[in-house]
């Protein structure tokens, strides 16, 4: 159930780091995007964030000629009640019989504990969650952070870089969710090639 406001559980798949967190943003996507579609508006990002016992999802949006208050204002109650209603769905139906519950009950747990639900427009250091969003920007700063060190032996997990280049994996071309992108030091000029799948979170760094 959503808490009034305006800015999102759990038996969840297994697999490497990041695995669960995914697939959740993927359920929430899925609810989400076709009612901002409707609306005339994209859906950027899904973001969780947890203080003390509060729990708020963060729901960024975007529109070619920009978000302002009232849009956000506008668009939060439909997207309130539209997870709403795909929690019920899915409570009622986990088993995933028909339509109305395809989530086999992860969606229904993910959403059953209360939360603030806000939505947001990207602003200056806009959220990168997609290679299309990486390519739109190639040549600008941003910082990312993975899910786990990128290779063995290795404990860096932020970075921070120009996009360099953003290439689709092979197996999966049409996949906006995959692929890799190459970010270069602005200091020292060194290359980080980064799965798209090991991306926790990555931004836009504002350079005035």
């Amino acid at each position: 159930m959503t808490e009034p406001s305006i800015q999102l559980g759990t038996n969840s798949p297994a697999g490497p780091p990041g695995t669960v967190e995914r697939a959740r943003g993927l359920m929430l996507e899925a609810v989400l995007e076709p009612v901002l579609h409707t609306l005339g508006f994209e859906l950027v990002h899904v973001e969780w964030s947890v203080s003390g016992r509060h729990r708020k999802l963060q729901v960024f949006i975007d529109h070619p000629d920009g978000v302002d208050l009232d849009d956000c204002a506008r668009c939060s109650p439909i997207l309130g009640n539209a997870l709403d209603a795909s929690e019920v769905a899915d409570a009622a139906d986990p088993a995933g019989a028909s339509a109305s519950g395809p989530y086999s009950g992860e969606l229904a747990r993910l959403l059953e504990a209360p939360y603030v639900l806000e939505v947001s427009s990207p602003g200056l250091e806009r959220p990168l969650s997609r290679r299309s969003h990486f390519a739109r920007y190639l040549g600008r700063l941003c910082k990312l952070r993975v899910f786990s060190p990128l290779g063995s032996g290795d404990s860096q997990r932020n970075f921070n870089g120009r996009i360099e280049a953003v290439t689709p994996d092979p197996q999966r071309p049409n996949d906006d969710r995959s692929g890799t992108v190459t970010l270069r030091d602005p200091d020292g000029g060194h290359e980080h090639q980064i799965p798209l799948d090991r991306v926790r979170r990555a931004r836009l760094v504002y350079e005035g």
